[in-house]
């Protein structure tokens, strides 16, 4: 029964996409190209022009086939995405990804955060610093770079006093 209730809804919607669509494409294909898409006559033109010879060479007229061919594959993609996302989240959509663009960084566009160890013990500074001296031997000084580069320095000095 879920099944034909979906199928339902879905018809549903493609039946209010059709008639919100199809009275918007009528109004603009009338503005730009004098072209009634739910007059017969207009078709009728069209057809006697191209069985007549007649080229569409022009932009306008392209585009005009191109937005006829066009027509089915935007009412099926609109009526599929108001199926899935509602009307509510499908006209909010947009302004939500603006408002995430504007917001945040380019950094910041990470969807979900990775906690890792979340069950680990929390060790202390002490025990941290306990183990990196265990891990270079027991000498304290001999990851510190500072004091290495002191050294390298004093000696270089000593050297050119000498020379």
């Amino acid at each position: 029964m879920a099944k034909v209730e979906k199928l339902i809804k879905f018809f549903t919607v493609c039946a209010v996409v059709f008639v919100v669509l199809g009275y918007i494409c009528r109004e603009l294909f009338k503005f730009i190209w004098n072209f009634d898409i739910f007059n017969r006559e207009s078709y009728r033109i069209l057809y006697d022009y191209w069985e007549n010879g007649g080229v569409f060479n022009t932009f306008r007229d392209c585009s005009l086939g191109l937005f006829l061919f066009l027509m089915p594959v935007i009412w099926l993609v609109l009526s599929y995405k108001l199926y899935k996302y509602g009307l509510v989240k499908f006209l909010l959509n947009p302004l939500v990804k603006l408002y995430r663009r504007i917001t945040r960084p380019k950094t910041m566009e990470v969807e979900h955060v990775s906690i890792k160890n979340l069950g680990g013990k929390d060790k202390t500074l002490d025990e941290i610093i306990a183990e990196k001296v265990e891990k270079q031997g027991g000498n304290k000084s001999a990851g510190h770079a500072s004091q290495n580069l002191r050294r390298q320095i004093a000696a270089k000095i000593e050297e050119n006093e000498k020379q």
